[in-house]
């Protein structure tokens, strides 16, 4: 199981940064922008996942963080990361099982949005 994903993106990079937190919030995601320019992504209730662990469903909270820079080739690049202990503590071996489908569902989603946007040059997994 890849802990993250690189995207490396032609094109303008302000446009793909909108690009990203505009799939990231048709998913679900509420998109925080860091001092870093990094966003910091989470959906689920924190709350409801505390109370019922992996049983909250719908609710189960999870949150990544999206870190970008530049190749040597000028292209931006986007890295989508989780934090792999994260789904353990929220639920158990169901609760970081549920974290491994939301990752996985949430990166092959974004890869679509670039693709079909024709500005996914090509993709890495870590």
């Amino acid at each position: 199981m890849a802990a993250s994903y690189d995207y490396f993106i032609t094109g303008d990079h302000t446009a793909a940064r909108d690009l990203i937190a505009d799939s990231l919030t048709e998913q679900g995601f509420t998109v925080e922008a860091a001092e870093t320019g990094n966003f910091v992504i989470k959906r689920g209730s924190m709350g409801a996942t505390v109370w019922l662990g992996a049983m909250a469903g719908k609710n189960f909270h999870v949150s990544f963080t999206v870190e970008f820079f530049v190749d040597p080739e000028g292209r931006l690049v986007a890295r989508l990361n989780r934090n792999m202990a994260n789904g353990v503590l929220k639920g158990g071996a169901l609760g970081a099982s549920k974290t491994d489908t939301a990752f996985v569902d949430t990166a092959n989603t974004l890869a679509a949005a670039l693709s079909d946007a024709g500005v996914l040059a090509s993709t890495l997994e870590n």
